[in-house]
C-alpha cells in the first residue's frame, strides 16, 4: 500500500487469543421459510449477519428450566394444604373452634414441606 509516496504494509486485523476465537460450532437449527425470513429481517435491521444475530440471541436469552415431576408433586401438595387452610380459616371465622386440630395438622405438614424444600435447594 502506498501512502504519501512511501510503501507501507497493509494493516491486518489483530489476532485473537485462542480462547477468544470462534471456532466451535452449534448445531444448525431447522426453521421454516417464514421463520428464516423473520431472522434475516431482524438481522438486517440490526446491521448484523443472521449468524451473529442468532449467536447474540442464544447467548443472552434467559431460558426457563422445565419443571420436574418433583416440582409438580410439590405444587399439588402445597395446593391441597392451601385448600385445607382456607377451609379451616373459613370455619374459624364462622366461630367453629373445633377445627384447631386440623389447622395444627395442616401447619405441621406445610412446615415439613418447607423444610424439604430448604434441604433440596
Amino acid at each position: 500500500m502506498r501512502i504519501g509516496g512511501a510503501e507501507r504494509p497493509a494493516m491486518a486485523r489483530p489476532k485473537h487469543h485462542p480462547h477468544e476465537q470462534r471456532n466451535a460450532r452449534l448445531p444448525a437449527p431447522r426453521v421454516t421459510e417464514a421463520e428464516l425470513a423473520v431472522v434475516e429481517l431482524q438481522a438486517d435491521r440490526a446491521g448484523l449477519s443472521s449468524t451473529e444475530l442468532v449467536r447474540q440471541c442464544v447467548l443472552s436469552a434467559k431460558v426457563k428450566p422445565r419443571r420436574g415431576l418433583a416440582d409438580a408433586q410439590l405444587l399439588s401438595e402445597l395446593n391441597r394444604i392451601g385448600v385445607n387452610l382456607n377451609q379451616i380459616a373459613h370455619a374459624l371465622n364462622c366461630g367453629r373452634t373445633r377445627d384447631m386440630h386440623r389447622l395444627n395438622h395442616a401447619l405441621a405438614r406445610l412446615e415439613g414441606i418447607f423444610n424439604d424444600i430448604e434441604t433440596h435447594t
